[in-house]
């Protein structure tokens, strides 16, 4: 296994995510490398805070825990970017206009939604 990305906490820009076992295990294995949100009007403020707290000097990073139990299992992944993406097909295909592979059978919603574009895992101090 390679050794993860050490980052400090205060040199990050950290969105904290909840998710269920099924999501989480597949983010973990490397296996799902995307997140989605539905565009509510929670989302679109919570996302858009986050991005402004972006500085050339913090690293966006997406921390994820399992559940809302207070010792739950959590990790971080870097975070590529977020997109809005309008609709989708019913089944896996490449989206022309970005050239991303979609994947219904991981979660995306087949609506508009967020595309969260995961990269590798990091640790963080």
């Amino acid at each position: 296994m390679a050794e993860l990305l050490k980052l400090p906490r205060s040199q990050c820009s950290i969105l904290p995510l909840v998710l269920k076992g099924k999501w989480f295990d597949m983010i973990a294995s490397g296996e799902k490398r995307e997140e989605y949100r539905l565009p509510t009007l929670y989302w679109r403020k919570r996302l858009h805070n986050w991005d402004r707290k972006f500085t050339e000097n913090t690293t966006p990073v997406v921390e994820f825990r399992l559940g809302y139990a207070k010792d739950a299992p959590r990790m971080a992944i870097w975070c590529m970017g977020i997109e809005t993406v309008r609709g989708l097909m019913p089944y896996a295909y490449v989206d022309a206009s970005t050239e991303k592979i979609r994947h219904p059978e991981w979660g995306e919603p087949d609506a508009p939604h967020f595309f969260i574009e995961l990269g590798g895992r990091v640790y963080l101090d």
